[in-house]
């Protein structure tokens, strides 16, 4: 009897362990993929604080460039990223959100061998010689213009905060709104273009996997604009999230899933 029991009490024990085994290896993402986030106008890196955890939960190095505020112009932007690149032993995948999407554009011109990937969140995608003012021209669904405030004496644009949750966070619970809102800051009016630096100009551009990350609420950067850039500058694959411009805040668990998905791509685990 005694015999019987052990027998039964060590195959409950083999049971559990086998299913601590799977849980463990669903849990744990094994990669030794960088991810790069850069933040868009008016936001710092604070803005990744919901993601970043849920990735490096899930194995991945995240590393989130702080460039926020007054006295930023893009080119400087891609100059401290691209020495941050420098310092990557390996590749990394570049994700670039809003006016992110221009900073890494430019990085993958300058710095293609330190580049696995490039991931346009909700981001612009422009041809050269193309604006932004040229890809939302018709875009009825964005408020993004009424939403702004110039300061011409000052030299700065800063968001109207009482349209801000409108703007950016309107599928995000009050609370987390409130905490984005009440970080956000003003921008330049016209911070340099990348054109009118020399040090990028007639640099060759090497294939680059690209993927879009559209957002179909979007009041920022609205689905018509994304989609027109997509149709100018076509993408690997695109992947929709039901979500205003922020998903990194609204939906961190479903964005991390699409990035690993994206992850997977890059290194050959799924077509």
């Amino acid at each position: 009897m005694m015999a019987k029991q052990t027998q039964v009490t060590l195959f409950l024990l083999f049971l559990l362990s086998v299913g601590c085994g799977i849980t463990g290896s669903k849990e744990i993402q094994k990669t030794e993929d960088t991810y790069v986030l850069i933040h868009g106008g008016f936001h710092g890196a604070w803005c990744w604080d919901r993601l970043k955890p849920i990735l490096e939960k899930k194995g991945f190095n995240v590393v989130c460039p702080d460039h926020p505020g007054m006295g930023k112009e893009l080119y400087n932007y891609t100059d401290s990223v691209g020495l941050l690149l420098e310092q990557q032993q390996r590749p990394v995948i570049l994700l670039g959100h809003s006016s992110g999407g221009m900073v890494i554009s430019e990085l993958a011109k300058r710095y293609p061998h330190k580049i696995k990937g490039l991931v346009y969140l909700s981001a612009f995608l422009l041809p050269d010689g193309m604006a932004p003012p040229d890809i939302m021209e018709d875009d009825t669904i964005s408020i993004m213009q009424s939403s702004l405030i110039i300061d011409q004496d000052k030299g700065i644009v800063s968001v109207d905060k009482s349209k801000a949750k409108q703007l950016f966070y309107e599928d995000c619970n009050d609370s987390v709104a409130k905490w984005a809102i009440d970080r956000l800051t003003p921008e330049p009016i016209a911070p340099k273009n990348y054109s009118e630096d020399p040090q990028v100009d007639g640099l060759a551009t090497v294939p680059l996997k690209r993927f879009y990350i559209e957002t179909l609420h979007d009041k920022g950067l609205s689905i018509i604009s994304q989609r027109r850039m997509q149709a100018i500058m076509p993408c690997d694959k695109v992947y929709t999230l039901e979500s205003g411009h922020s998903p990194f805040l609204s939906q961190p668990d479903k964005l991390a899933t699409t990035l690993i998905k994206i992850s997977n791509i890059l290194s050959k685990k799924i077509r």
